[in-house]
This record gives structure tokens, C-alpha cells and sequence, in this order.
């Protein structure tokens, strides 16, 4: 029967997590102990690294780098939900951080709103509960999903490619470069921007920043913005291009898709190299190519082949072989130049038997010279369309009947011959076209969807993202990675979760439990040391009174009192249970 003490079970305790949330609304930072942070990469050594430089460096080895590859290595992997958080982190960037006073264990998703004003245009930001955070006057509909975009060939980390020069990850100069005078190139196979991970070669490529001094932007893009686009793919010489390895999702067949990509128009003529004379007739041949999918294919070692010649002790019997690929093709992009200065593109596709094209004129003499733009192309069930800057300028009908599919890679700035050589192109996009960009969907797009990904650059709403755990807000979006740095804060709104503990103790007494009192009151003499028990305490009717309750570890250590508002008086007839609550 217990006395002082009794032991709890695991059903007398209870303990119920909860949250507690705090709205702050303010735009002095100050105040709840907030700042803001102009973060930039940089090419050079570590150990000549900015402020900026190193809190750059942090943020995107903590969050960014190769996230879709190293996605556990990442932080805040319990918000990160693959598929709707895009984390992208271009040359620069402008950083909020909230004090974790402020923010407690996270910043409630969906709650963060701020305004910020740069030069006369004022942007209204809020998050999306997923970590993204996006610009209200644009919304986040109308927008194509993630996952529809099958090839994204930004590129996203160009940046650091455009100084060949140097280490990228030391910072010090490359040893054993080209003599001088020759063109520094870059060759390397790597994964593409998309959550598809498509394999990647460049061949030949180098990369460069468009010079937008003077030039007008076209309808629907802002220049100002759009010069702060990491990099441009760049053709470097005639054996210059990009594969794409081939794919089951890249070869459609009666799908529809979507070809997009940005084009900067040089202010440079077409050389008079690139034309040939016949009847009195400028033309340009067959045009240069800017995607296929045609000509030939990677197969199996010949050694493989049953009942093959080639002994697989023969050189080169187990390498991968070139063969023809099915000459029918799902797309071919082209590029032709009808007079100087301007220039055209089509969309085809061939079943074996029957091509389907449709062409526009993307840039003319004039007022198209020296500006930038967005095209799409795209298959619409039984329709070929074409858009720049998010305006319908050409369609046709897909007359094709067959299958359009083969196994070739996809190749961009070239074509593949069926033996396995490369279409020798024209200098046409050496000195006029620049582009960036290259996107595929695997459905069309509708009206709204193209004006929002001719606007976007980066083809989604996303312009950021807030790492909730951790009170980071990234802007790091081309168009919005400096308004930190020289906008104005207007306002800055979002809750707090604080998480919040709530411990219960059901101490139950039963009716014959605790029916004395050790108070030296009950005593004849009021000393602990008397052992004689007062006459009032000796009769049957004499029941203690309960006044304090204490919680106790197996080692008999007080954690816990709790004080009654009035005594109880303990029962002989009933059970008596006194709950205890406490917050932590």
C-alpha cells in the first residue's frame, strides 16, 4: 500500500505535442533581429573570398549544389518534396535571414509575404508552402509542371565555365592550357538541369554573357532583367555541338511537345561565305541545324550479333558500333536566312514516307537587329505551331501517318550523318544567333502557359525559395536575384511555429491509499522526532488533506510540484485521480 511514494504507469502519462504560431509584420529588420545579405560566386581562390563570396559559398554547398543528384546531402530534406521544390542557384544571389527568436522551430509554410520596390516597380513576393517562393503579379498557374519538362539545357551553372582559364574548384589557373592564341573550348559529359537527369555531351562549346548595351527588348521581356541570365551556349567551330542521349521519353511519335528556347539576334551580318548563287537566286542550302533527332544510332558491339564475323578477340569487336538510324525523325529544328540581317526557323517531322513542316520568320532587318527572343515550337494533336515571345506567327498541319520515332541522340547545333559523321554547318550561328534555354516538354502548350514561359526564362514561377527550418529566404531567380541588394523593403510579414510540449500525469489514489499524514501538526508534540500521534488524528473519521503533489525519478529526485488551489481532503469511499499538466 503506498504511503509517500507510487510508481506511475505508462498509461497514467500522456504527452501531446503542439504548435503555437506568432504573426510578425514589420520592414524594420532590426527590430526582430532580421538582415539582409548580396551573395555572389566567385571564380578565385577561397582564401580571397568576399563576405559575400563565402556566404555564397555556404548557401550553395548547404542547399543547392547538385541537389538532384545528392538530394539526401541536402538540408531541410523534410521540406524538400522532389517534385515541387525547385532549387536552382544561378551567379548571384540576395539572402533574408529571420532570427530563429523570431521564427522558433520553423517559419509556418505559406505565410511569408514581402514587397520590395527597385526602380520604380514594385514586386510582391510570397511563398507557396513548398519552399518556392513566387511573384504574385505573375501568379503560380499557367505554368507547365516539373515533370512534363523532360530536357532543360540551361545551363544553370555556365557561369563558371565562361573563364576556362581557371579551376573552378581552387580558383588557381589551369595548368597546361592551349598555346596561346588558340579558342579555349569546353568538352564534358554531364547531367542536364532537369529533374530527368538526362546525359549530356559538350562538344566544343563555349560560354558567354550577352552584351544588351543599346539593344531594345523585344515584346514581353524585360532587358534590364534579362541581362542578368547566367550564360549563352555558343557555337564554337564546325565540329561544335551538344548530345543528348537518347531516351524513350525524348522520341515521340503521335505525342504532342514543346520545343522552347531563347535566341539573342548579333548585330553581325551573315557572311557572303554562307551563300551560293544559282539562276540569279540567293539561297542558303539546306539551312543550319538547332535540334535533331535523325541520322544515326549507338548499337551493340558487332561481336555481340549472332552469328556475326567479328571474334570478340578482335579490336574493337566489344565497342558500342554506329549504324543508320530509322530515317523517320519526331523533330527537326532549322535555321535559315532568307536576306541579311534576318532570319527564319522550322519545325519537321517525317514518318519514312511523308515530311510535315512548318516554317516563320523569327528576325528581320531593322528593328529585330541586336535584340533577344523566345521561341517555341510545338506539336498540337494535328497541328505544327510556331511562337516568338509568346505570339502564334506561323502553323501548319502534321500530315505524317507513320511512326516518327527512331533511335538516334538528340543533337543540338549539328546533325548526325547515318554513318556516324556531322553535318559540316554553315558559321550562321557564329556570328549571328547566341541561345540558352533548350527545353522539351512531353505535351503542348497552351496560350497562357507559352506567354508565361516566354516571360520566365527559366520556364517556371519560382523565383526563390525559403528554407523554413532555418529562416533563409534565396532569391535567386536571373530577374530577381539583386532585390535585396538595392531594392526597397516595404513590407515583411509571415508566423512563427513554436513547438510546444504539453506533459500529463494522472496520479491516481486509491480508496485505501494515503490515509496518513506525516505533517508534525498530527503529532502530540509538533516534532518530527515525536512519535506520538495527536487524539484528533487517531479516530476513524480523520482523513488527511492533500495540498501538494510531487513527481519523482526513479532516484527519488524531485521534477515536478504541483500546488492544489484548495486542500483535498483524501477519500476512504472512492478513488481520487489529480491530473498534472505541464508545458515544455
Amino acid at each position: 500500500m503506498p504511503g509517500v511514494f507510487k510508481k506511475l504507469n505508462a498509461s497514467d502519462v500522456k504527452i501531446t505535442p503542439f504548435e503555437a504560431h506568432k504573426q510578425y509584420n514589420t520592414v524594420d529588420l532590426a527590430s526582430i533581429g532580421a538582415s539582409t545579405s548580396s551573395l555572389g560566386w566567385s571564380g578565385t581562390n577561397k582564401n580571397e573570398f568576399s563576405t559575400d563570396n563565402r556566404k555564397y559559398y555556404q548557401l550553395d554547398k548547404l542547399y543547392y549544389r547538385n541537389y538532384i543528384q545528392e538530394r539526401a546531402h541536402r538540408l531541410e530534406l523534410n521540406d524538400a518534396t522532389y517534385t515541387t521544390q525547385e532549387r536552382r542557384l544561378y551567379q548571384s544571389a540576395s539572402l533574408l535571414s529571420l532570427s530563429q527568436k523570431t521564427f522558433g522551430s520553423e517559419v509556418q509554410p505559406n505565410t511569408l509575404k514581402f514587397t520590395v520596390t527597385k526602380e520604380g516597380i514594385t514586386y510582391n513576393i510570397v511563398d507557396d508552402g513548398f519552399g518556392n517562393l513566387y511573384d504574385t503579379s505573375i501568379g503560380k498557374d499557367n505554368f507547365p509542371n516539373e515533370d512534363n519538362r523532360v530536357l532543360y539545357i540551361a545551363p544553370t551553372q555556365a557561369f563558371k565555365r565562361r573563364n576556362l582559364t581557371i579551376d573552378i574548384n581552387t580558383g588557381n589557373p589551369v595548368v597546361n592550357l592551349p598555346a596561346t592564341g588558340s579558342v579555349l573550348i569546353y568538352n564534358k559529359t554531364v547531367y542536364d538541369d532537369s529533374y530527368f537527369q538526362n546525359v549530356v555531351t559538350f562538344k566544343n562549346i563555349n560560354f558567354t554573357r550577352a552584351n544588351y548595351v543599346g539593344m531594345e527588348p523585344p515584346t514581353g521581356l524585360n532587358g534590364n532583367h534579362l541581362m542578368e541570365h547566367p550564360a549563352y551556349i555558343n557555337d564554337y567551330e564546325d565540329e561544335s555541338y551538344i548530345t543528348i542521349k537518347n531516351r524513350p521519353y525524348l522520341n515521340f511519335n503521335d505525342e504532342d511537345f514543346a520545343i522552347s528556347c531563347y535566341f539573342v539576334f548579333d548585330e553581325n551580318p551573315l557572311r557572303e561565305s554562307n551563300w551560293t548563287l544559282g539562276n540569279g537566286v540567293i539561297s542558303q542550302g539546306e539551312g543550319d541545324y538547332l535540334l535533331t533527332k535523325e541520322g544515326a544510332q549507338n548499337s551493340p558491339p558487332l561481336g555481340s550479333e549472332a552469328g556475326g564475323d567479328f571474334s570478340t578477340s578482335t579490336t574493337g569487336a566489344l565497342d558500342i558500333t554506329t549504324t543508320p538510324a530509322n530515317p523517320a525523325f519526331p523533330y527537326r529544328v532549322r535555321c535559315f536566312s532568307p536576306a541579311f540581317y534576318s532570319a527564319s526557323i522550322e519545325l519537321s517531322r517525317f514518318d519514312g514516307d511523308t515530311e510535315s513542316k512548318v516554317s516563320g520568320v523569327i528576325f528581320t532587318s531593322g528593328s529585330d537587329k541586336g535584340t533577344n527572343a523566345h521561341i517555341l515550337l510545338q506539336k498540337k494533336g494535328s497541328t505544327l505551331e510556331i511562337y516568338k515571345n509568346g505570339t502564334l506567327i506561323s502553323s501548319a498541319t502534321d500530315e505524317t501517318t507513320k511512326p516518327c520515332q527512331n533511335n538516334a541522340d538528340v543533337l543540338i547545333y549539328s546533325k548526325r550523318n547515318p554513318d556516324g559523321t556531322y553535318y559540316n554547318s554553315s558559321t550562321l550561328w557564329e556570328n549571328v544567333f547566341r541561345s540558352t534555354q533548350f527545353m522539351i516538354y512531353n505535351k503542348s502548350l497552351s496560350s497562357a502557359e507559352i506567354i508565361n514561359v516566354s516571360q520566365s526564362i527559366t520556364g517556371t514561377p519560382n523565383v526563390g525559395n525559403i528554407f523554413y527550418d532555418n529562416g533563409f529566404v534565396a532569391l535567386t531567380h536571373p530577374k530577381y536575384m539583386n532585390l535585396f541588394g538595392s531594392g526597397i523593403l516595404d513590407s515583411l510579414s509571415y508566423k512563427n511555429t513554436h513547438l510546444i510540449t504539453e506533459n500529463e500525469f494522472q496520479c491516481t489514489m486509491n480508496e485505501s491509499e494515503f490515509e496518513f499524514t506525516q505533517n508534525i501538526s498530527a503529532r502530540e508534540i509538533p516534532n518530527s522526532k515525536d512519535e506520538s500521534i495527536a487524539g484528533f488524528a487517531t479516530g476513524s473519521n480523520f482523513k488527511p488533506y492533500i495540498t501538494t503533489i510531487g513527481l519523482y525519478d526513479d532516484d527519488a529526485n524531485l521534477l515536478v510540484v504541483g500546488k492544489l488551489a484548495q486542500p483535498i481532503r483524501a477519500s476512504s469511499e472512492t478513488d481520487t485521480t489529480f491530473v498534472i499538466r505541464y508545458d515544455t
